[in-house]
């Protein structure tokens, strides 16, 4: 238990000091608490433990979210947590233009996509299927994607199956550029992105 505890502690502390001592300390606590054969506080000192973990995995998942995208700008990332599956999205702008591109990554890290991987599979399996009128499959850095085209109201959607079962979306309203779309993707790092959510990287 010693060994897994220090182990851990040395692999966070590259994550900040800060975090990393508070880390330390909740390890501390929950090393104490199964050697008194408390386990209901050693769970509850874990659960806080989950809960710093998943700041310092949102915080990585940013770093996929570059401020530039095929001459966008991107706006404040927004992101939550609930039940194992993240969610995170980043609104692009483009200087002088009322077009906008949203971002936006739903899954899960270290292939706990939960129950979104079935999902993620299905929708591929579905997009290579078939199609729908307006919608077009094809792929991307060896992932299954499909793009729709809304010309009734001037919006087109790309949709990324990553490997790791996460589901990458690129919505854009005000315009219809399905290579700005197909650019934006490409420039995400998808494999590093795909890597990493299945802890991988």
């Amino acid at each position: 238990m010693k060994k897994f505890m220090f182990v851990l502690v040395v692999l966070l502390a590259s994550s900040g000091v800060g975090l990393a001592e508070e880390l330390k300390d909740i390890f501390g606590r929950v090393e104490q608490y199964v050697a008194a054969k408390n386990y209901t506080k050693a769970l509850d000192e874990l659960s806080w433990a989950k809960k710093e973990i998943e700041k310092l995995n949102s915080g990585q998942l940013k770093t996929f979210f570059p401020d530039e995208l095929a001459g966008f700008t991107g706006d404040k990332i927004e992101s939550q947590n609930m039940f194992g599956i993240t969610g995170m999205e980043r609104l692009y702008k483009k200087s002088g233009a009322n077009t906008t591109v949203k971002v936006s990554l739903t899954g899960g890290a270290g292939g706990a996509a939960g129950g979104l991987g079935g999902l993620a599979a299905l929708g591929s399996f579905a997009a290579m299927m078939g199609q729908q009128q307006g919608q077009d499959t094809f792929r991307i850095e060896g992932r299954t994607a499909t793009l729709e085209e809304h010309a009734d109201s001037h919006a087109a959607e790309l949709t990324v199956f990553l490997n790791s079962g996460s589901i990458l979306k690129l919505e854009m309203q005000n315009g219809t550029d399905a290579a700005v779309l197909k650019q934006m993707a490409e420039n995400l790092k998808l494999n590093d992105l795909d890597a990493y959510l299945k802890g991988a990287s």
